[in-house]
């Protein structure tokens, strides 16, 4: 019985001490933006960020993103999507990292505010609204510029699969799809 308790106590401290370290753990990679996609809506088009180009050493982000019309909770949803595809490969897989289908606001409430939107300094590389923590509903229509924008990870999942990402987002009004947008990045090993 002696033996057994020490065996299970000693399990419980290495989990720990696992989980602890997981816990503290730096993120372990680098993220380098490769390109910015737009896709039409079918069969009208409502977001456009047909101008996004990712630009220069830095490979920052800039352009615009227009919302010809205020968007609310009760006919607008988004969806995120999230791919993974090997070094050098452009054959993108789905990855179970998403979100489908949620309300427009709630899903800018509780998903960009959180790992988007530290990135953006408003003034200086985005004029974007700003989503307070009570949210923003709806999100109103207009031209939005991004201007050298750099994504912050810190608030990113500690590992991420190296290689190329895939992250697009989808607008839908009343179930049908208004228009999306993607940003491709490049993961590699940290420095």
């Amino acid at each position: 019985m002696r033996c057994r308790m020490k065996f299970y106590v000693g399990i419980i401290i290495t989990a720990f001490f696992v989980c602890m370290r997981y816990a503290e753990a730096e993120q372990s990679y680098t993220v380098k933006n490769e390109r910015f996609e737009h896709y039409d809506g079918v069969p009208e088009t409502l977001f456009f960020a047909d101008n996004m180009k990712v630009i220069g050493r830095q490979r920052t982000w800039n352009g615009t993103m227009k919302f010809l019309v205020d968007m609310d909770n009760e006919h607008f949803k988004i969806s995120v999507e999230t791919f993974h595809a090997q070094p050098g490969d452009d054959n993108f897989k789905s990855l179970p990292m998403g979100v489908q289908h949620i309300p427009l606001c709630d899903g800018f409430k509780t998903y960009f505010a959180k790992v988007a939107q530290p990135s953006f300094v408003h003034g200086e590389n985005t004029d974007f609204p700003y989503i307070p923590e009570e949210g923003l509903c709806p999100l109103p229509k207009g031209e939005y510029y991004f201007k050298n924008l750099t994504l912050k990870t810190d608030t990113w999942p500690t590992q991420l699969p190296k290689g190329n990402i895939k992250v697009k987002m989808t607008f839908f009004k009343d179930g049908v799809n208004i228009g999306a947008g993607a940003v491709v990045m490049k993961v590699e090993d940290g420095e």
